[in-house]
């Protein structure tokens, strides 16, 4: 096997490992917080995520880069960098404990004081994390990035749910805190790990190409890392404008603060965590997709290229549709499975279009970068956070809109997306996706789903009515998507073969 091909099976593995302890980590959490402490916890980890993309900016990422290019700049640059980060994540680490009382009042409730307060410690950490495996990944020591990630996550999915069952009862507010702080205890297990491959990689270097590197390479490097810190900022700026928009304008809408908190936690963070969950499949293919359509642009393979991004959508497409299906039909048992909440199982309806739009975003994107436009993915990031910021902020007060407003807010931000992504995919080649057979494969599948709600539910009331509740729901669900996704895989494969993209 080659070996760019081993590299990309154990990233994706590690990648699909990851996500899926995370994802089935939050479920005995969310169900343990409560709605109200999802949302304190949501809000928390929305200012953590914006403050960590600041501190890290683009300099793992130009670090990889550079490293990449000339592997004894990229050991004078590491050094370097590690002493800056440190400082700096130290100095916002500390202000973000010492002012969390204040940070706490400007996002509106004062119970986010202690969890702040103890996810300042991984402001300190987990850049440095994040620029060694930069480092690492520019010298192709994949296995070790790999094997720290799975340790990182395995280490902080303990400490949430150790931490978050013991301080319960103190309260929603010590057991948030407990849950926060697992991202501290992950980031230091997975830096520990990584200082053995460091060391070994960093036992030369060259005094005369370090002043090379601070003229020469410092300049590149840091106007790199700017520019990549403005592509990433997108997310976290959005994710932290609804934490302070959604609950104050719930509560300009007639909600007390803790029913606000409540809600909000129940779609940002329930909610949303079940129908972005099928996304690990859409993620995987986007991940192993990268590798092999970025080479096929460079060599200027154009069919191979095309053909490949089109499987890549068409099974995004399938998945996204079956995905929607599922969430549409069973979204009252998956809030009941996960969560024990009734309520939540209006809002996964209201958001079954999740996968599908993500799954379609994450792959165009893919696209996008591979044809070296990295901008343009950018573009509708901007364009769908600012649709999503001024709908939130139009409906969500409106009274007895609050929860369908929240909704439609998110909604618009993947929509958006997606239209400028597939918008600018077409205006260089036309023949990707084809939207008139996408919409035909949609109907089929909806209507064999239909038909397999139909026909399980009657069998299930024939043959298992004597099962307990939760175990013919499972089955329901097992069934039904289990059953979905082979016909609609079946199918593409009976379709295209798949020779080419295997």
């Amino acid at each position: 096997m080659p070996v760019f091909l081993k590299q990309m099976a154990l990233r994706s593995s590690a990648i699909f490992i990851v996500k899926l302890m995370g994802a089935l980590a939050r479920i005995p959490l969310f169900r343990l917080l409560g709605a109200e402490g999802v949302g304190l916890y949501q809000m928390a980890y929305s200012f953590y995520g914006l403050i960590l993309t600041i501190i890290t900016a683009g300099f793992p990422t130009a670090l990889f880069l550079m490293t990449a290019k000339d592997a004894q700049r990229g050991k004078n640059l590491v050094v370097m960098m590690l002493v800056c980060l440190a400082v700096i994540g130290g100095g916002i680490g500390y202000l973000s404990y010492r002012l969390a009382p204040d940070i706490a009042l400007f996002m509106g409730d004062q119970n986010l004081t202690v969890p702040i307060q103890y996810i300042a410690p991984a402001l300190v950490v987990v850049p440095l994390l994040h620029l060694v495996r930069g480092y690492l990944q520019g010298i192709e020591s994949y296995g070790s990035i790999a094997s720290s990630e799975v340790i990182e996550q395995l280490v902080r999915v303990c400490t949430m749910l150790g931490f978050a069952t013991v301080w319960a009862v103190h309260g929603k507010v010590w057991a948030v805190s407990g849950a926060v702080f697992g991202a501290f205890t992950g980031a230091v297990c997975a830096l520990l790990f990584l200082i053995i491959p460091l060391r070994m990689s960093l036992r030369v270097i060259n005094g005369e190409r370090l002043e090379q590197t601070i003229s020469i390479g410092l300049p590149v490097f840091l106007y790199s890392s700017v520019t990549i810190l403005a592509t990433r900022l997108v997310v976290p700026v959005s994710e932290f404008l609804d934490a302070l928009i959604v609950p104050h304008r719930l509560q300009d809408g007639g909600m007390s603060a803790d029913q606000a908190i409540a809600v909000f936690g129940e779609i940002a963070g329930m909610a949303v965590t079940a129908v972005y969950f099928p996304t690990i499949m859409t993620a995987a293919i986007s991940h192993t997709l990268s590798a092999k359509i970025t080479e096929d642009w460079k060599d200027k393979k154009n069919k191979i290229f095309v053909r490949r991004s089109h499987l890549a959508l068409q099974l995004t497409w399938g998945l996204g549709v079956v995905s929607t299906l599922f969430l549409f039909f069973y979204a009252r048992d998956v809030s009941m499975l996960l969560f024990n909440k009734e309520e939540v199982g209006g809002a996964i309806r209201y958001l079954c279009a999740i996968p599908l739009l993500t799954g379609l975003r994450e792959v165009t994107t893919t696209i996008l970068w591979a044809q070296e436009r990295e901008q343009e993915p950018v573009k509708g990031l901007l364009f769908g956070s600012a649709c999503s910021v001024v709908l939130g902020y139009l409906l969500i007060a409106i009274p007895g809109f609050g929860y369908e407003g929240t909704v439609i807010s998110i909604l618009s931000l993947e929509l958006v997306s997606v239209v400028w992504n597939m918008k600018q995919i077409k205006k260089s080649v036309n023949r990707i996706f084809l939207f008139m057979p996408a919409l035909w494969e949609a109907f089929h599948i909806v209507m064999i789903g239909i038909g397999c709600f139909w026909v399980i539910g009657a069998v299930n009331e024939l043959f298992f009515y004597t099962w307990p509740i939760y175990v013919q729901e499972i089955e329901k669900m097992v069934l039904f998507y289990g059953g979905l996704v082979s016909y609609m895989g079946l199918r593409f494969v009976k379709r295209n073969g798949l020779t080419i993209f295997f």
